[in-house]
């Protein structure tokens, strides 16, 4: 029996792909623009770094990170709402981004830009027409389930598949793409993240109902059924996942496209066929785990040659996320790194420990390891080792180990950046449930909606599409968490 889930299980991801794909939109090819180098340093820029300083009289964290020969670019990182009028519909204030953008090109530097979507959408995107854009939203628990003191938090999140919620970010990124352009400052741009399916942060995820946290957040008890009400099945999420795809790729036709990845638990599990997964806790993780193996299989094939798969949260060897490097090498894409938060307060990244327990990094050769981690994942030995593009640090590290960020600098930039000439995609078959699925009780909802009719297929070669910029909380006088799972 489990022997024929798995091959079921199986088979249904696979179709579900195909879906997928017949709903992807053929566009035309990239622009004639060669695609940027997107290599290096990138400190990340969220509204603390750029508004306080580490001590008082001095610059802040934002500009002397800049100024660092070692940094070549800064991440742009921003909410939806701080961009959007909290008032009016489709209108934007670039403010925030323009003081960073500025800051990079002052210097002859580069920058990439992360918008997040989630529980910072602008409330004009769900207020009903005419008044608004009158897109569908349900409610959700969400909660960082490792971080010391975290609470549920209820979030209003726009359904991914929604057509005017996808509307409204397709005009985002237009407005943003034609700013840049305006301002002179598209050429220094380097890569979009690709958000639009987010919680609290630029990773992909939805809220989830894992079992290794519902004793302690009994909250996150209800986020399965909110889904069934909501009406979700996997393949109205790869239907709108595309759709984002191609209105990136449209506003962004010569960028590179980053999404930062959740391998644990970060999506609600269900089944291909709407069945909701409640245990065993492997059989949960696999659930979730095809989601994401699926969603960048489509990218992957939507995006060659413009995609970066990342992880938020390198730490050290023994807890590198090698589900990130497999679907990167499955898929084609390029590969990078985040530090980790775990030491947000204090200085950023911590080089080994937990988010409940980090241990801080002691001097320049700690954290030259932990940096040296991520650019060579698989170590560097051999012709021609497995490299990451690119690296995004903290401010307080790039200024606390000055020596550590500049070797890291050099090893990125070393030899040829050749964008045209990808690493051919690797088949990685769907990874299949471990244990076999409890699936809700009986008592609860299970009738899933009308599955969306297949689109006329498009062609099989598809251009790439681009990501959405995601940004960082702005009510708290502390740098965003960015949370593993």
């Amino acid at each position: 029996m489990r022997t024929f889930q798995r091959l079921l299980t199986g088979l249904l991801a696979i179709g579900l792909l195909a879906i997928g794909l017949m709903h992807a939109t053929a566009l035309p090819g990239s622009a004639a623009t060669p695609l940027p180098d997107i290599r290096g340093i990138y400190v990340i820029g969220q509204k603390f770094y750029l508004e306080n300083s580490p001590m008082p009289g001095q610059q802040t964290w934002l500009q002397q990170a800049i100024a660092s020969p070692a940094v070549d670019g800064i991440l742009i990182d921003l909410d939806w709402t701080d961009v959007a009028s909290p008032t009016a519909t489709k209108t934007y204030s670039w403010t925030l981004l323009d003081s960073m953008a500025q800051l990079a090109i002052a210097q002859g530097k580069k920058f990439e830009i992360a918008i997040i979507t989630g529980g910072t959408t602008p409330s004009w995107v769900f207020t009903p027409q005419p008044q608004g854009l009158g897109a569908a939203f349900s409610n959700f628990e969400y909660v960082q389930a490792d971080k010391p003191g975290a609470t549920c938090i209820n979030e209003q999140l726009a359904l991914p598949w929604d057509s005017n919620y996808i509307a409204a970010l397709a005009d985002l990124l237009q407005q943003l793409s034609a700013h840049l352009k305006a301002q002179g400052w598209y050429s220094s741009m380097t890569m979009l993240r690709l958000t639009g399916i987010n919680t609290l942060t630029d990773e992909l995820r939805l809220p989830a109902q894992p079992p290794s946290a519902m004793a302690q957040f009994p909250c996150l008890n209800g986020n399965l059924q909110a889904w069934i009400s909501a009406g979700y099945t996997q393949g109205k999420l790869a239907t709108g996942w595309q759709q984002m795809l191609t209105a990136s790729l449209r506003a962004f036709p010569d960028k590179f496209f980053n999404v930062a990845l959740i391998t644990d638990n970060g999506f609600p599990a269900f089944m291909p066929d709407g069945t909701p997964v409640l245990s065993p806790p492997a059989a949960v993780q696999q659930a979730s785990a095809v989601v994401v193996s699926n969603l960048m299989q489509l990218a992957g094939q939507q995006l060659r040659g413009q995609l970066v798969l990342q992880s938020n949260g390198l730490v050290n060897l023994a807890q590198l996320d090698t589900t990130t490097i497999s679907l990167a090498a499955a898929n084609g894409t390029l590969l990078a790194w985040q530090t980790n938060e775990w030491e947000l307060q204090g200085g950023g990244a911590a080089c080994g420990g937990s988010r409940a327990s980090p241990v801080t990094c002691q001097g320049e050769g700690e954290f030259s390891t932990l940096l040296m981690t991520g650019i060579y994942p698989q170590g560097s030995s051999g012709t021609n080792p497995l490299k990451a593009s690119y690296l995004e640090l903290f401010a307080p590290n790039i200024l606390a180990f000055p020596t550590a960020v500049l070797k890291a600098h050099h090893t990125l930039l070393q030899g040829k950046f050749v964008p045209d000439d990808p690493p051919a995609p690797k088949p990685a078959p769907t990874p299949a449930p471990t244990a076999a699925a409890t699936a809700m009780p009986a008592s609860a909802p299970t009738t899933m909606p009308t599955p969306v009719p297949a689109a006329t297929p498009a062609p099989s070669a598809l251009p790439a599409p681009a990501a959405i910029p995601m940004p960082a909380p702005t009510s708290t006088p502390t740098a965003k968490p960015m949370p593993k799972s």
